[in-house]
């Protein structure tokens, strides 16, 4: 199913298909993937991809895992949640959440797609779905403090940073400090 879309840019549910869980093994190998998505783990198997995303692409959980296309070709991936069922999560970065509050994760796989602006464009889209479709209030996500491309394709996009906060990734063992960044809506 199509979430949104915006000329050549597609955002769409993941499908429990062997196709799409391959593109995230793929993906979360990639150096400028890896680097920033649970950098102390190994790239996930296939068998480790399956467990992980599956349940959210059946809907045995409250995350919404979508593949970011552009012009029919996959180059991404996002989820979206509210934070309210997470409130472990939530009180642990201190996200201080109402019950329209979103997080969203991102990240651009394929490497001939970074650096062109595809990560902030799909994030304004997504933005938009979650305001104008799902009624969020805002969104908050955590960015570590030294990603600082991320930091900028969030803030081309509206999202300001709020407050350091200890993130439930670890780095070398420790838990990463990250930003809190958020989007207001209206």
């Amino acid at each position: 199913m199509v979430i949104a879309t915006d000329g050549d840019l597609v955002i769409r549910e993941m499908r429990d298909d062997p196709a799409d869980y391959l593109l995230l093994v793929r993906w979360r190998a990639e150096p400028h993937v890896h680097e920033w998505w649970d950098p102390d783990d190994p790239a996930p198997t296939i068998q480790e991809v399956l467990a992980e995303y599956g349940p959210r692409v059946r809907g045995d959980e409250k995350t919404t895992a979508c593949i970011i296309e552009v012009d029919g070709r996959p180059a991404g991936y996002a989820q979206f949640y509210r934070w309210h069922p997470w409130e472990e999560a939530e009180t642990e970065l201190d996200i201080r959440a109402d019950p329209d509050t979103f997080g969203l994760d991102i990240h651009i796989g394929e490497p001939d797609m970074i650096d062109r602006g595809l990560g902030s464009w799909a994030v304004d889209l997504v933005c938009r779905h979650l305001e104008d479709d799902l009624g969020a209030s805002w969104v908050a996500l955590t960015t570590e403090i030294t990603n600082h491309r991320a930091q900028h394709a969030y803030e081309k996009v509206g999202f300001v940073k709020v407050r350091q906060v200890l993130d439930t990734d670890t780095r070398d063992g420790q838990r990463t400090v990250c930003w809190l960044m958020e989007r207001r809506h209206g």
